[in-house]
């Protein structure tokens, strides 16, 4: 449903870039340029949806990964009294119920917000201030449909709305075709109507505002709950009368469309699953890994948990170890039991050698001979133990196939530790926004293309994810462009077709002491038709040729 964000005054973007997202999003750059602040800015966001806090340091699923300093770090230059500008771009035909009602005639709906500190009449920041949303907007195809501002007293309060614009053309018109007894709407009656909605628009406020509004707050124009009233349209007093049925409905309609909207996005980021840069090794033991580590997601410890888990991915991951065209390694993921001293103990202190006197007691005693009884009975204790201990510890572990010897995880090298949470972030997830940072790190160049086969599969495939990869590789771009010439040749691949309108590549660049994100689109054969800038990829050529003239 994102189909780009717009992010200025945030870290190193200055300027308000755009920045187009589609299924597969591959986001380039030299060392320092920005690139990270296209996902840092979604991580921002999450958060404040689910604290309210617009100064953090920290984040719900950042981890240690990232540390955005409080708002006088992250926003541009450090200067306080800038707003950062954020909004998102969503398609209107995934919209649901009303909202889709609402929005019928519209491709794309903005919502965009401002965040800083309240201003003095001075320019400076007000002391104790804390960062806040100023300003909220709604747009619709790129036209401002909707505008809030906060106040002096705090009030996040509506500024200006274009009743005007189609949208609202036609939600005035079924407001008043269903809440008044007229049976149509002239063009006159929206003349007269202009000052009737003049007069509304200063008396709205929002309410709930941590981040988003919740919708609006009760006032002299607006009362929670449904619309019982028929209002009666006369002939004599028919502009009045329409007036009255306005001033009450429409701030309903406002309502509903902000809770709507907000809706939407929250639900967008919640989808939102992060993995950082650096992951690292859990502990030796998976079975007794701490789920509440704060790195657990942005770290991939998680991911060991979803191997141990889920017999379905683990399995992919282990054709993906094993394969000759991977990385050809001798080792498999498998299951084995653990009993656990301290649960044992517990379980048969606590009753359950009742359990293993009944089970006992119903082996027939006249076995014969005593030998065969005494197998029978140490049988019956093991496994009536075992039933009420070990379904609580599977623990995951590296089978080495050339000795069949169990290894550990932290004995085989770190690649396998780096990939492993990429991988599985891509064959466990279904529907989310994953947002990598450098998934090929520590992988030779053909893994690092076989990557973008998986990034295919995740984003393109039944599990229709959005796939937002901050990545130095070019062998992982390669395999993509490569997928789509053989899309627009006909070529089978076992993979989904991969088209243009699949895939962002994203490059960003310093220019001067701000960054730029540019986009290099891709034709249907999986060409380039805009130039790498500066050279990035030409380093190979380089090393292998040397400058010209040399």
């Amino acid at each position: 449903m994102l189909t780009a964000l717009h992010i200025g005054n945030f870290k190193a973007f200055a300027d308000t870039q755009r920045i187009p997202l589609r299924p597969l999003t591959l986001i380039y750059g030299a060392n320092s340029a920005g690139k990270s602040t296209i996902i840092h800015s979604l991580l921002l966001v999450r958060h404040a949806l689910e604290t309210g806090d617009l100064d953090m340091h920290g984040t719900t699923i950042g981890g240690d990964s990232v540390d955005l300093g409080g708002f006088r770090q992250y926003v541009n230059e450090l200067e306080s009294s800038h707003r950062v500008e954020w909004a998102v771009d969503l398609d209107a035909s995934n919209f649901k119920g009303r909202l889709a009602e609402f929005f019928a005639p519209v491709r794309t709906v903005t919502m965009a917000v401002s965040v800083g500190f309240a201003i003095d009449d001075q320019g400076f920041p007000i002391p104790d201030a804390i960062p806040e949303v100023l300003t909220y907007e709604i747009k619709a195809d790129g036209h401002g449909i909707l505008r809030m501002s906060r106040r002096r007293d705090g009030k996040l309060q509506l500024d200006s709305l274009d009743h005007e614009h189609p949208v609202f053309r036609e939600a005035i018109k079924a407001m008043v075709l269903l809440s008044t007894t007229t049976e149509d709407l002239r063009p006159e009656d929206y003349t007269g109507l202009e000052e009737t909605i003049a007069a509304l628009v200063p008396q709205v406020v929002a309410t709930g505002v941590r981040f988003l509004p919740d919708g609006l707050a009760k006032s002299e124009v607006f009362a929670p709950g449904s619309q019982t009233t028929l209002f009666p349209i006369s002939k004599g007093r028919r502009r009045e009368d329409l007036a009255a049925a306005v001033r009450s409905c429409l701030p309903r309609k406002i309502d509903e469309l902000l809770k709507g909207i907000n809706e939407v996005v929250a639900g967008e980021m919640a989808r939102l699953q992060y993995l950082g840069p650096l992951r690292s090794f859990p502990p030796r033991h998976l079975a007794f890994s701490q789920h509440h580590d704060p790195n657990w997601y942005a770290g991939g410890g998680y991911a060991w948990d979803v191997v141990r888990r889920d017999a379905r991915v683990r399995a992919l991951v282990n054709e993906w170890l094993n394969s000759k065209e991977r990385l050809q390694t001798p080792y498999e993921l498998v299951i084995r039991k653990l009993v656990d001293l301290d649960e044992l103990v517990g379980f048969l202190w606590g009753g359950g050698m009742e359990y293993v006197n009944e089970a006992i007691s119903a082996i027939d005693p006249i076995l014969s001979p005593p030998l065969q009884y005494r197998k029978e009975r140490n049988k019956v204790v093991t496994e009536t133990i075992l039933h009420f201990v070990l379904g609580k510890l599977d623990e995951l572990i590296l089978m080495d196939r050339r000795s069949n010897t169990v290894v550990s995880h932290r004995d085989v090298g770190i690649g396998i530790s780096q990939v492993l949470p990429v991988l599985v972030s891509a064959y466990a997830a279904k529907n989310r926004i994953l947002a990598i940072e450098q998934p090929e790190i520590h992988l030779h160049p053909a893994l690092q293309a076989d990557l973008g086969d998986v990034f295919i599969q995740a984003a393109i495939g039944e599990a229709r994810n959005h796939c937002i990869i901050e990545t130095h590789s070019e062998h992982l771009l390669l395999r993509i462009m490569r997928r789509m010439r053989e899309t627009a040749q006909g070529k089978k691949t076992g993979l989904p077709a991969v088209r243009p309108s699949d895939v962002s590549v994203l490059f960003v660049q310093r220019e001067g002491e701000r960054s730029v994100a540019l986009e290099l689109r891709l034709d249907e054969e999986g060409m380039l038709i805009d130039p790498w800038p500066g050279g990035f990829f030409e380093e190979g050529f380089r090393e292998r040729f040397g400058e010209p003239g040399e």
